[in-house]
């Protein structure tokens, strides 16, 4: 008799060691270099006013933002398809989506057309983030493996950005309407991950329908609840996602608002974050193996830091040091979530908890504006460098959140046992 089941393939069957090992970890990373293939678009949009005089802001605006919509959507419904479909078929169909709908809108002279099909390059993106995480939760044995490539991951989402932005500016020197080819990482990272990926990863966690008694690999009847810590991560990464808005939606404002720092110099700043954050994705493997789970409120605790230091002083030197400590605080924050999320966890779970991790953060990016306006209008405080203050506050709020889950998980496992 068929009927659904789990179907799912042991770690054992992927490779072990030497170079094809090396080249699938390459190959699970390289998907990152994509998660911001979307946004770093923002550049061209002034330069879109040359060709579209009469659109107005928001439909220019909406080049950039309206594609994030299909991602929003995509984290969603990934991790179900991953169950169903495969999570290197689901990777593979990520990147082909990313690729058509970040080129093909180059042969589409409507505004609106354009627009649009940028959404199956959102929805593209939004299908492979949360795989990007869960791969590595699914693939690696937690300990220092899984730590160092949950901290290398962290930081190719700052390299994808990188190479994106740069790649674009030495475009536009020439011509910006050939911007589009630049999606032609989203090709090459498609071929990377169909060669290098194995078949195998597509059978981990699996669901379909199969008679049990002739599955090959291992069935499991009863399919496994979604842990509280998934929705908890969800949560914390609304707040957080708030928190981290005001640094960029506000900083360049607070900047000029200091009279000493110029919007120059802020921009700076802000590239001293991006490098930090590179920098410290790659240590974060070495922290937690010190910190362990303890390294996601130390992370949250230099956001806070970073965030104060920004509100409360106008020396550039202080604002540099600040700097580093948000962009660290950053690059370990992303980790220590998709590891928290899958915590209590099995394969058929992963991509579904990570995707709610993915989705929390979505929703906190669009929330700083609302909540910038809202605390105007509470407070009387419509200071975009004093908003900084109200930003640490939303990260001591986190500390306090996971302090109490913390507190809650443990007693809840001593009653179970």
């Amino acid at each position: 008799m068929e009927s659904d089941a789990i179907v799912t393939a042991s770690t054992a069957t992927l490779p072990q060691s030497g170079a094809r090992r090396h080249l699938m970890k390459v190959a699970i990373l390289s998907l990152s270099l994509l998660l911001c293939s979307v946004s770093v678009t923002m550049a061209v949009v002034s330069s879109l006013r040359q060709d579209y005089p009469n659109a107005s802001t928001m439909e220019l605006q909406g080049f950039v933002n309206i594609p994030v919509i299909g991602g929003i959507i995509a984290t969603l419904v990934g991790g179900f398809l991953a169950a169903k479909v495969g999570k290197k078929n689901l990777c593979l169909a990520g990147t082909l989506l990313c690729f058509l709908g970040g080129f093909l809108p180059m042969f589409v002279p409507d505004l609106d057309m354009k627009t649009a099909l940028r959404v199956l390059c959102g929805f593209g993106v939004g299908l492979i983030q949360p795989l990007s995480a869960s791969l590595i939760v699914d693939c690696f044995k937690k300990g220092r493996e899984a730590d160092t490539m949950m901290g290398i991951q962290s930081a190719m989402v700052g390299l994808g950005a990188t190479i994106f932005s740069s790649a674009i500016a030495g475009i536009m020197v020439v011509d910006w309407h050939y911007f589009y080819f630049v999606y032609f990482i989203a090709l090459l990272v498609f071929v990377i991950v169909l060669v290098f990926v194995p078949n195998s990863v597509n059978e981990i966690g699996r669901v379909r329908r199969s008679n049990a008694q002739n599955t090959g690999g291992a069935v499991n009847a009863k399919k496994r609840k979604m842990p509280l810590s998934a929705y908890f991560g969800m949560l914390v990464q609304i707040v957080f996602a708030t928190g981290y808005g005001f640094y960029t939606v506000n900083l360049s404002l607070a900047a000029e608002e200091t009279g000493t720092i110029s919007a120059v110099q802020a921009a700076t700043v802000m590239t001293v974050v991006s490098m930090s954050s590179l920098v410290g994705g790659f240590l974060f493997g070495f922290a937690k193996r010190f910190l362990g789970m303890r390294i996601g409120i130390v992370a949250i605790a230099l956001e806070a830091i970073g965030l104060a230091m920004w509100a409360n002083t106008s020396s550039l030197n202080i604002w540099f040091a600040a700097a580093v400590l948000f962009g660290v605080g950053f690059c370990w924050f992303m980790p220590y979530v998709n590891f928290l999320v899958n915590e209590h966890t099995d394969p058929t779970l992963s991509a579904q908890a990570t995707s709610y991790a993915f989705f929390g953060n979505s929703i906190g990016s669009f929330l700083p504006t609302y909540a910038f306006a809202a605390i105007g209008a509470i407070t009387g405080v419509t200071s975009t460098w004093k908003s900084m203050n109200f930003a640490a506050v939303l990260m001591v709020v986190c500390i306090a959140m996971i302090l109490a889950f913390n507190a809650f998980d443990k007693n809840n496992a001593s009653e179970t046992e």
